[in-house]
């Protein structure tokens, strides 16, 4: 399967996964807390694996119905330890290689598009919502 996680936080059905990991993983450490972009690390309560929860919104001020990503990248301890250091002045660009180098559970809405949930393993780009 993976890696990383558990069936209950990594399984195969990415919509399962998503509805477990958005209410039952448990956030240690709130990174960044703006109203459209969000970094948090969470722990699965089934296995302990760690995540960083990404979420960002694009408002385009038209039509209401605004972007929205959310991510879900499995960490290694050692990770952890050097994201919550890091706290608010978190690496950007080192937090979405490292999603781009694992499979991560995502959900894609873009503006006027389909909502899509899935399992990815391509390039994630962190930046900052608005």
């Amino acid at each position: 399967m993976t890696e990383f996680g558990c069936a209950r936080c990594s399984g195969e059905d990415a919509l399962t996964a998503l509805a477990f990991c958005t209410t039952r993983l448990r956030e240690t450490h709130r990174l960044v807390e703006q109203s459209h972009f969000g970094i948090s690390l969470r722990e699965c309560p089934e296995c302990t694996q760690a995540f960083a929860a990404i979420f960002t919104e694009f408002v385009d001020w038209t039509g209401g119905e605004d972007a929205q990503y959310f991510d879900f990248v499995p960490l290694t301890p050692a990770e952890v330890t050097s994201l919550a250091a890091q706290g608010s002045r978190v690496d950007l660009v080192r937090l979405g290689a490292l999603g781009s180098l694992r499979r991560r559970l995502s959900s894609s809405w873009p503006t006027g598009g389909a909502k899509q949930i899935s399992w990815r393993t391509d390039a994630l780009s962190v930046r900052e919502g608005y």
